[in-house]
């Protein structure tokens, strides 16, 4: 059972990342459509794709429990269980600012400008997870 607890954390929150950056490269369609460019933006999809994104992202911090089972201990690994924090966070806040632009369909400024820079700093963030996620898993082996 411990086994599979350390590695089914890694291949959940690794397909999470795939599809959050799916949903990312999305998100700037929709910026170049802004900008001016015509180009088709999908809608519904990239709210799928963001919502199973961030959903992911926000309970891969059950990971705290996995270690404490495991090992005894919450926060063992250091700048990885640290850097949790606010990518949850961050996820929250894109989760309810894509709700409310999706459920309330109207013209915008700044609520889809404060969604795109923060999923783009939490993009940032998770590629930084992955990278210490995999130094973790390959000092496991």
């Amino acid at each position: 059972m411990n086994t599979f607890l350390l590695w089914i954390h890694p291949l959940v929150q690794a397909g999470a990342a795939l599809i959050g950056f799916w949903a990312m490269w999305q998100g700037g369609k929709r910026v170049q459509m802004l900008l001016g460019k015509k180009i088709l933006f999908p809608w519904k999809q990239h709210v799928k794709l963001g919502t199973w994104g961030l959903c992911l992202w926000t309970l891969g911090a059950l990971a705290f429990y996995t270690t404490h089972t495991v090992f005894g201990y919450a926060h063992i690994t250091g700048l990885h269980a640290y850097l949790a924090w606010p990518i949850v966070c961050l996820s929250l806040f894109g989760l309810a600012s894509g709700y409310a632009m999706d459920r309330y369909k109207k013209k915008r400024k700044w609520l889809p400008i404060f969604h795109g820079f923060s999923n783009s700093i939490l993009v940032c963030l998770v590629l930084l997870e992955c990278w210490t996620g995999l130094i973790l898993c390959l000092q496991w082996l």
